[in-house]
């Protein structure tokens, strides 16, 4: 018994035993009725002394189209119904140079075949934990680099309409200090009408006393 590695149309990988390898037979694992279209498509080296070979079938019905990202050469290449993957020793495969291939051995390969997967989560350990040389470094201990961090020095420096706030202040104030010339102004002027007013009344009395007295004086000399 040898196992094997089956591909189905979702793209699902599993690991599948075959108990008599035969690989005329290696269709029927695939679930398909006959060999029509079905054969060898590419191998990729294991290692030095292994290979893994691609049986599918190139041809079939819409909507049975094969979903799974093969690595290159095949990566351009639509394949139908399921798909099976071989290990064996020495270049060509046979029936007798067979060997185990487990899900473990072809993600293994799989990622070696695109290159490596970049580890993110590795990439952001990094950069968190690098040291920001001093002369780079604000008070806060950012890198002046990225150009997102502002000092506060900086942000003071840049910060300007201090001065504009003043001349609007400065400027309220020469407004409140006018209206307070002009109403001072205003109540010096009633002032002085109220104490026109006050001499006008006074010598309006003054007038009618004497008017009184000359009148009194002439009652008198008409008596006499």
């Amino acid at each position: 018994m040898v196992k094997v590695i089956v591909i189905d149309k979702g793209g699902n990988v599993k690991c599948s035993s075959i108990k008599n390898f035969d690989i005329e037979l290696l269709h029927k694992k695939c679930n398909l009725k006959n060999k029509e279209h079905f054969e060898k498509r590419t191998s990729w080296k294991f290692d030095t002394d292994h290979n893994v070979t691609l049986f599918s079938k190139d041809n079939g019905r819409a909507n049975s189209e094969n979903k799974y990202d093969l690595p290159p050469p095949v990566d351009d290449k639509l394949y139908f119904g399921n798909m099976i993957l071989v290990k064996h020793t020495d270049k060509v495969l046979k029936n007798d140079n067979v060997v185990n291939l487990t899900v473990e051995d072809w993600d293994n390969l799989y990622e070696k075949l695109f290159g490596g997967f970049e580890d993110l989560e590795q990439e952001d350990s990094y950069s968190d934990e690098e040291e920001i040389p001093e002369h780079l470094q604000t008070k806060e201990g950012y890198s002046k680099e990225g150009g997102f961090i502002v000092s506060d020095d900086e942000e003071d420096e840049e910060y300007i309409p201090e001065k504009e706030e003043e001349e609007e202040e400065a400027h309220s104030s020469t407004d409140d200090a006018e209206e307070e010339d002009i109403m001072g102004k205003e109540s010096d002027i009633e002032a002085e009408e109220e104490e026109e007013d006050e001499d006008e009344e006074s010598d309006e009395d003054d007038y009618e006393s004497d008017l009184g007295s000359e009148l009194s004086e002439e009652s008198y000399i008409d008596s006499d």
